[in-house]
């Protein structure tokens, strides 16, 4: 069987994108590197739908940047190992056990982005990337009105071509446009 499945690098389908995966370096949550490189891959469904949106915003005069997409089953197990606590990282599935697959970033099939202009300068959100508190939610009324009303204009667009934002995390999709594909660690 193929390591990789159904995952394309976004880059060779794609180059207008803005690649900046936060695990790529030690500039995260958990202050350490996680992934060996920047070279974002997902599931080929998820660039397809993706790329639809990029072109929406595009159209609207914004960028794309990537923030997180596929991610290694031992990358999972290093989060768990850094931080084991079930409110903030999820534990590395059994997969000697596991049977049925969802949509997650173990199989390529979530997206973590934010909007830029069209410099690359981020437009405000809510919170902060991998902020785990209510401002991340678009529910949290506490946040700054721009930055609620620029998340839920890029909800509204990625729900729109076939993704299913995170309560929780105003940057989180699931593609739940495609079937769920078994999780992988092809290396990244």
């Amino acid at each position: 069987m193929n390591e990789k499945g159904n995952l394309v690098r976004l880059l060779d389908l794609d180059d207008d994108f803005i690649i900046d995966l936060k695990y790529a370096t030690a500039d995260n949550f958990t202050g350490q590197k996680i992934y060996n490189s920047n070279d974002c891959y997902m599931d080929r469904h998820t660039a397809e739908i993706l790329i639809r949106a990029k072109n929406i915003f595009a159209k609207d005069g914004y960028r794309v940047k990537v923030m997180d997409a596929y991610r290694p089953i031992s990358a999972q197990e290093k989060f768990w190992q850094i931080l084991p606590d079930d409110n903030f990282v999820a534990r590395p599935p059994d997969m000697a056990k596991l049977k049925v697959f969802r949509p997650t970033h173990l199989n390529g099939l979530c997206v973590d982005v934010t909007l830029t202009d069209m410099t690359g300068k981020e437009l405000e959100m809510p919170s902060a990337f991998d902020d785990f508190s209510e401002k991340a939610s678009l529910l949290c009324q506490e946040t700054s009105e721009q930055g609620r009303k620029n998340a839920a204009y890029m909800k509204a667009v990625m729900e729109r071509v076939g993704f299913q934002a995170y309560k929780n995390e105003w940057w989180h999709f699931y593609d739940v446009s495609t079937e769920a594909t078994p999780f992988m660690n092809f290396q990244i």
